[in-house]
């Protein structure tokens, strides 16, 4: 077998190129490259509607013509491929009127509405036609109008989308948008329609435009025919400022603009701002409209001070004194290991770093955490887990990737850029694609093959892919066999539920692969069996030499997930980042740190009397909704800091109002460990302050400051964030336990609780704009479930489990085709994590419907 795949696996060939001549300049670039790519990389101008760089050239509009010599007439440029000896000109007199050609034929039936017009200082057509066209026209025929039945108008703005506005006339069928929503977002509830010139975009039969990238259609349009309610009408784009920032709701960064005007300390929008390393240019719905909780009216106003069993308003001076005596009081008489601190894992490093130091240094407690959604989670260590997350891992090593592997990860809700990465590396590159999962996926739509293993046999099923590798001549050594809990391949294959054919293919696809990409996702990271499941990992990576070839690794699932793990703000240390710590800080506590879980399990029992939330809202999102409502009602003190009411806030002794990442400059890490910064668009509403300066005040009114200067501060997180190791793989293969969870009785369908495409967290329901798309909790379910229970979409269903009921409507999936079903947990009036058990590692519920 090592000599079949080390001839499935010669050297990489040199990239072959050509030379030819552009505007009199010898120009050489790799083969394949188009006369409009060349050009544009050269410093070129050469104008054009419809090519779009992460989009396969179809050449409708025509007007990046250029002339080349030999060629009978003009050519278009973005669908012609550079050639050796080939001579180019850009900016000769024909082309100059074959341009101006195109540009009279395009606007024949555009409307001349650009004071009316959304798109005006930012259209490519109004920009074109001062730079190469005329400024009248020979055409004096009534222009062609798309009109709605019954109406004779030319604004013809027709709804298509929750945020998306269509007026056909403006369309100049440059395709962009149908193309993106198919190739790049794998989406078609937007279509071409019709031929000639009535042909019209326009959603398709029967849907509206709403999957979770519809904003880049927007973008992308180079005219005012797609438009979006969330900036229509509201402001000129030259009235506006540009600030650049990063995404604070997925782990990838994606690299944004604001659109704000300062006199009113207003966001308006916000649009791409490409980076090829990171997002491709391409954002997530929730990325563009996920601004808006930073400029809801309803976010908290000033402090809150529970005063006889109510929240009454405060002045900053009278909380933070509060905040600094109690926790004084506690630290001083029952010791810091009664304190405790959660931070949402989207803070930025400022905040993370501050909270860690008030906790370790100030207070001397180690019972500090960012894990605020996971159940109960071994401590982070020198663990498998650890060697598993702490790999290295670049996003656009995905694009060049031959084989990509997604393990237990719903890619679409978790990770959308990777997904996009993914589809691209499959359009572009071919790679071979397979999804693993315990459910079946949207993003496996681009798969060459989906294997669904049982709910709960996350081992099982990576056992016997590795059982497979054997089987086709992968060698162990004979050591990994021992390790396994069976080492019998059908009989492991049977288990876990996969077909053992579509095991034997992905193996075989691994082990011929010359650069693999394994990704695995949330099912492992908030797995009370993550050890276990990563040490299969480790043993799948060790007999396939998957590392070796590429890259694995789990993603990290928030913001700053990835800085909060390298800041430390974890309740056990490795060696490494105690070391730097106490470098730093002359020294840490000596006591056993407590993790999230650790914490509420000990307030319940009266042991920890303080706790401070930064961001975070547990009541809502922690995996056992009644066992946090018990920990902190037993709590002495509560003290939580976030942007609105919430569950969580609304138990708190004192509430502080945070300021959103728009409202303060931030550092954050993604899911590579790459460092990126976020300017501030505005100044903090009403009396809100950074999480970084909260926590510097109560430090202060405790009596020792945390920092002496801002570059003291800046200074210590970017000697954390150097010393950040990869925790070496484990020499051997390791022991992988299978221990079947028992299924309670009554309640035979497996549940599974994420996010909503249009939703990350329990913040983003406050965004009108993601609102539109989906603004309550549903319950997923395949037809075939929904069959067996006689259940329609839209229905009212009663869920219960061993720890709760709520009530939500049916959504008839046209995905689930097993009976696991899916609700998402991004809805305040639906606590579905009150259905969820902490100590389970798999829920399962009941379902009946609502009669009346």
């Amino acid at each position: 077998m090592a000599e079949e795949l080390k001839a499935a696996n010669p050297p990489a060939k040199a990239v072959d190129t050509v030379t030819f001549i552009l505007d009199g300049q010898s120009i050489t670039v790799p083969k394949g490259t188009s006369v409009l790519e060349a050009s544009l990389n050269n410093n070129i101008h050469v104008p054009s509607f419809c090519w779009h760089p992460k989009l396969k050239s179809v050449g409708a509009c025509r007007m990046c013509y250029v002339e080349i010599e030999k060629m009978p007439k003009l050519m278009v440029s973005c669908s012609t491929e550079a050639t050796n000896g080939m001579v180019v000109h850009t900016n000769s007199d024909l082309v100059k009127r074959g341009r101006k050609a195109v540009l009279e034929f395009t606007l024949i039936n555009h409307p001349l509405d650009c004071p009316t017009c959304d798109k005006g200082g930012e259209c490519d057509l109004q920009d074109l036609t001062f730079a190469h066209g005329y400024d009248d026209s020979r055409f004096e025929f009534q222009k062609y109008r798309f009109t709605e039945e019954g109406k004779q108008s030319t604004f013809d703005d027709l709804r298509i989308g929750p945020e998306i506005v269509l007026n056909r006339n403006r369309c100049i069928l440059c395709f962009k948008c149908v193309r993106a929503n198919k190739e790049a977002f794998g989406e078609y509830d937007l279509g071409a329609y019709e031929r000639g010139n009535i042909t019209e975009i326009n959603a398709a039969p029967g849907e509206q435009v709403d999957n979770p990238f519809s904003g880049n259609l927007v973008e992308i349009c180079p005219v005012g025919a797609l438009t979006n309610t969330d900036w229509r009408y509201k402001i000129r784009v030259w009235l506006t400022e540009q600030v650049p920032s990063i995404c604070p709701f997925t782990s990838s960064g994606s690299n944004i603009l604001f659109y704000k005007e300062r006199q009113q300390n207003q966001i308006y929008r916000v649009t791409s701002r490409r980076n090829d390393l990171i997002d491709d240019g391409w954002l997530a719905d929730v990325t563009r409209y996920g601004y808006q909780i930073a400029t809801s009216e309803d976010r908290l106003q000033s402090p809150l001070i529970k005063k006889n069993g109510k929240q009454a308003p405060a002045t900053w001076d009278e909380a933070v004194t509060l905040v600094a005596k109690k926790f004084k009081e506690i630290a001083e008489n029952k010791g810091g290991v009664c304190l405790g601190a959660l931070a949402a894992p989207s803070l930025d490093n400022a905040a993370l770093h501050s909270l860690n130091k008030l906790m370790r240094h100030n207070f001397q407690s180690n019972n500090v955490d960012f894990r605020g959604e996971y159940r109960m989670l071994p401590k982070i260590g020198d663990t498998v887990y650890a060697a598993l997350a702490s790999r290295p891992f670049k996003i656009a090593d995905i694009d060049t990737s031959d084989v990509v592997v997604v393990f237990g990860s719903d890619l679409h809700k978790e990770h959308p850029n990777e997904y996009l990465r993914i589809r691209k590396a499959k359009q572009f590159n071919r790679s071979r694609v397979f999804f693993i999962n315990p459910l079946a996926t949207k993003a496996a739509d681009i798969a060459d093959a989906e294997l669904i293993y049982a709910v709960g046999g996350d081992e099982l099923a990576l056992n016997a892919l590795a059982l497979a590798g054997i089987e086709l001549g992968l060698s162990d050594d004979g050591k990994l066999k021992g390790k396994l809990g069976t080492a019998n391949f059908a009989e492991t294959a049977l288990a876990s539920g996969i077909d053992a054919g579509e095991l034997k293919l992905v193996a075989k696809a691994i082990a011929e692969g010359r650069k693999i990409t394994f990704i695995c996702g949330e099912l492992i990271t908030r797995s009370s069996a993550r050890e276990n499941i990563s040490a299969a990992v480790c043993n799948l990576n060790k007999l396939f030499g998957i590392e070796n070839k590429g890259q694995i690794g789990v993603l990290a699932r928030h913001a700053n997930s990835a800085g909060a793990a390298r800041l430390g703000l974890l309740p056990e240390l490795s060696d490494n980042l105690k070391s730097e710590l106490n470098n730093l800080w002359g020294k840490t506590p000596e006591a056993p740190g407590l993790s999230t879980d650790a914490m509420f399990s000990v307030m319940k029992k009266g042991e920890l009397n303080g706790y401070l939330i930064v961001g975070a809202n547990p009541m809502m999102l922690y995996p056992d909704r009644q066992f946090v409502q018990d920990a902190f009602k037993a709590l002495d003190f509560l003290v939580v800091a976030d942007l609105y009411e919430t569950e969580t806030t609304a138990l708190a002794d004192v509430v502080f109002p945070l300021s959103s990442w728009a409202e303060y400059n931030g550092h954050y890490v993604n899911l590579e460990g790459r460092v990126q910064f976020a300017e501030a668009a505005i100044k903090p509403k009403f009396e809100s302050k950074p999480a970084h300066e909260i926590v510097s005040l109560i430090a202060s009114k405790f009596g020792r400051p945390l920092f002496g200067s801002a570059s003291e501060m800046q200074a210590e997180i970017t000697n954390l964030l150097k010393s950040a190791t990869v925790t070496a793989w484990p020499n051997d293969y390791l022991q992988v336990t299978i221990s079947p969870e028992s299924r309670p009785l009554d309640y035979p369908v497996p549940l599974m609780v994420g996010d909503d495409p249009h939703h990350v967290g329990h913040l983003t329901e406050k965004s009108i704009s993601l609102s539109n798309f989906v603004s309550e909790a549903y319950m997923e379910m395949s037809p075939d479930l929904a069959a067996k229970h006689k259940i329609s979409s839209g229905d009212q269903i009663r869920v219960e489990s061993e720890t709760g009921k709520i009530i939500v409507k049916a959504k008839i999936s046209s995905v689930l085709d097993s009976d696991t079903v899916f609700i998402p947990r991004n809805f305040s009036a639906t606590p579905v994590n009150c259905l969820l058990s902490r100590k389970r590692r798999t829920d399962w519920v009941r379902l009946s419907k609502v009669q009346g």
